[in-house]
């Protein structure tokens, strides 16, 4: 079951960078890994372009994940 998701990374300099990650288990182990799938981009420079980021990309990174199954 592939499933992916919204990563908000607070960085150092204090800004947050988007990002769309896939989440999975790890073969043999069972352990929990993640794979950054699409860069988007820093949060207030994609306020700019879109009214909401968070709800939009939070819905296309759903959209993936159903076109992923």
């Amino acid at each position: 079951m592939i499933i992916m998701f919204l990563k908000k990374d607070k960085r150092p300099n204090g800004r947050v960078y988007l990002s769309i990650v896939e989440g999975f288990r790890e073969p043999g182990t069972g352990k929990t890994k993640q794979r950054k799938v699409k860069s988007l981009g820093y949060l207030d420079d994609l306020e700019g372009k879109y009214d909401d980021p968070i709800a939009f990309f939070t819905e296309l990174a759903k959209e993936m994940s159903r076109d992923a199954r």
